[in-house]
């Protein structure tokens, strides 16, 4: 009798109640079919069950104990839900093998099994090559098996780093495989949003985030055949895709030729209503080329070009670990997108290492400079698990967070497992106050000029010499003097 495997990856539902949509568990999938393409793997095992939504913890658990072994994809999206599951299946179930996986379980915390006991296994990094050994040396020695965190009766044994597939073309598509057929099959009205992986890796190391930080390296790219023919099978049976390649836009040849597709499968199938990339940090402006022709041909696409610089502080910069485009060149990219009409959104990241709150202000002032008055989107710095900035510069810099909760898209409704991010309140040049007056500035800003009521008359004084730090520091200073602004 073949042994039961259940993998469990679920996910906010996405977009307004009426559109039913959730995401398709891709990790999950692509672990599977990189394991289920060995015939050892496939004669030894069966797949019992694909948790892509969250469901009730005590039902769910029920279900999945009767799998000799259930693996958890985790991230800040179901990281909470995943812990509670996996505690509970343990608890029903002892002999169950719990393995996790993804960038939250917190590998280097050496305490991490003590914290969370119920965790057997847990593959570091990439997961494929690790966790397909699980499988072929299923109830055995896996202190030989490189890639793992074991909870061993002696303490945590650390396996060493696992190597990285080199040749992705050894991963099977999940999509293609028919992995994913039988929930489509069950659940027919559900939309659903498929992941695009057309490269993997990064070649940052953003300290704040725990994709570059952790996985700098060479980016490795999956066959393009490949992907037109996923794109076929998204184009078929999804509504949204959502391209999760770090720098669309990085390869211009091969993502200009992928962006056709994605408008062919588009009008073909009358299926793809909306979808999303993420642009390549340092651009060319052949990207805006890109960017052009999906506002023109594309029958849906609500985007236009992201140019995220997180902060405008050399010294920032450097600390993050972050290269942004020059100055000029933010410059140019600016106006060709507004000589194409090419809407232009620009990232700033609040609470970052060394940001002051006068570099912060300064952070406007250069981009209203260079052109770009209305696509500004403020975000919080966030401590990510395993991201350099929690790791290492929490301490050096003072970084202090709280949990924030309802913070993800789609986490309405779910009151008994809310999930949380942990988001920078107060660090060594911001303290916490600073950081409150500093959020009021935030709304102002973006009320007056980003929101339009006093951009052209800030633009006007520009032209006529009058930069837009003295225009606003006077507007802010009238503001607070107002009696009547409560």
């Amino acid at each position: 009798m073949k042994k039961k495997i259940s993998f469990v990856q679920p996910n906010f539902q996405q977009g307004p109640k009426e559109f039913n949509a959730y995401y398709l568990p891709y990790s999950a999938g692509v672990i599977l079919s990189y394991a289920f393409s060995d015939p050892t793997v496939s004669e030894q095992w069966q797949i019992a069950d694909l948790i892509w939504r969250r469901e009730p913890i005590e039902s769910c658990a029920q279900r999945l104990s009767a799998s000799d072994l259930v693996a958890f994809s985790t991230y800040v999206w179901n990281h909470r839900y995943n812990y509670a599951l996996a505690r509970r299946v343990k608890q029903i179930n002892p002999a169950c093998v719990i393995v996790f996986g993804g960038p939250e379980p917190a590998i280097e915390n050496p305490q991490l099994f003590v914290d969370e006991p119920f965790m057997d296994l847990v593959i570091k990094m990439e997961g494929e090559i690790t966790f397909k050994r699980i499988l072929k040396e299923f109830d055995s020695d896996y202190t030989q098996i490189p890639g793992l965190l074991i909870n061993h009766t002696q303490g945590l044994i650390n396996t060493g780093d696992s190597a990285r597939i080199d040749n992705l073309d050894q991963i099977p598509s999940p999509y293609l495989t028919g992995i994913f057929d039988r929930i489509i099959a069950e659940n027919p009205e559900v939309i659903w949003n498929a992941t695009l992986e057309t490269n993997r890796g990064c070649p940052y190391q953003c300290t704040f985030c725990d994709w570059g930080s952790l996985t700098y390296n060479k980016v490795k790219k999956f066959n393009l055949d490949r992907v037109f023919d996923e794109l076929e099978w998204i184009g078929k049976n999804c509504g949204f895709v959502t391209i999760t390649d770090a720098n669309f836009g990085m390869f211009i040849e091969r993502d200009d030729a992928i962006t056709d597709k994605l408008i062919e499968v588009q009008k073909k199938y009358g299926r793809l209503s909306s979808f999303s990339m993420t642009w390549a940090k340092n651009q060319k402006n052949e990207v805006v080329g890109i960017v052009k022709k999906l506002i023109e041909q594309s029958p849906n696409f609500g985007q236009g070009l992201t140019v995220s610089v997180q902060s405008m502080d050399h010294d920032v910069l450097e600390n993050i670990k972050r290269r942004n485009l020059d100055q000029h060149k933010i410059d140019e990219i600016f106006a060709l997108c507004d000589r194409n009409n090419i809407p232009v959104y620009t990232e700033l990241i609040l609470g970052l290492p060394g940001e002051t709150v006068a570099s912060w202000k300064e952070a406007f002032w250069k981009i209203f400079r260079a052109g770009n008055h209305t696509g500004i989107n403020i975000l919080q710095a966030q401590l990510l698990e395993n991201a350099e900035m929690n790791l290492l510069q929490k301490r050096l810099w003072r970084l202090e967070a709280v949990p924030v909760f309802d913070y993800m898209s789609g986490s309405y409704g779910d009151t008994d497992l809310n999930e949380c991010v942990d988001v920078v309140v107060s660090t060594k040049d911001i303290p916490r106050e600073a950081m409150l007056d500093t959020l009021v500035w935030n709304s102002f800003i973006q009320t007056f000029h980003i929101n339009g009521m006093t951009s052209y008359c800030a633009r006007f004084m520009a032209s006529q010499g009058m930069d837009y730090a003295e225009f606003y520091d006077q507007l802010w200073q009238q503001i607070q003097k107002d009696s009547g602004r409560r």
